[in-house]
């Protein structure tokens, strides 16, 4: 292994090694060949790989102040949020596919991805995304929320009706 003048240096590592993946404990022995720290790179796909830069995002002509936009890059679509405004990437331009035509602005968005079938709520209407036809559309079937994830291809939700304790 070879140190350069800027501190830095090269490990290579066999495909065995890697697989380990990170330590489990902090007192694990040394020299056992568990990864310490990863930093800059996810595992996916099981593969080591590094995050690729977000660069060069136009908005265009999309204006909000702070917390929006917030900007969702999923599976395979990126999706763009703004207090009422709901839009996609398509062909390199933000494309609206929603407008919440109501008065009550809701929380900060948040979503689960299911590829192609999107459900995203901003605590005061839930909005769904067709997987066959690509659009939008208001649900009165799902409940809005204020938070929600998917643990193991489970949606779980925190309403945004729940009364602070």
């Amino acid at each position: 292994m070879r140190v350069l003048n800027n501190g830095y240096f090269t490990l290579n590592l066999d495909s065995g090694d890697l697989a380990k993946g990170l330590r489990k404990d902090i007192n694990s022995p040394r020299n056992n060949m568990y990864l310490t720290k990863s930093q800059g790179a996810v595992g996916k796909d099981s593969v080591l790989q590094t995050i690729p830069q977000l660069t060069g995002v136009d908005f265009g002509s999309i204006t909000a102040s702070y917390p929006y936009p917030q900007l969702f890059k999923l599976k395979n679509v990126s999706i763009l949020c703004t207090e009422f405004h709901i839009y996609e990437l398509v062909d390199d331009s933000w494309t609206l596919k929603y407008y919440e035509d109501t008065e009550t602005q809701g929380f900060r968005w948040t979503l689960v991805d299911f590829f192609d079938y999107i459900y995203m709520s901003n605590g005061v209407v839930a909005i769904i995304r067709n997987d066959q036809t690509g659009e939008y559309s208001e649900s009165s079937d799902l409940p809005a929320a204020s938070a929600m994830c998917d643990f193991n291809g489970q949606v779980i939700i925190c309403p945004s009706n729940i009364e602070k304790i």
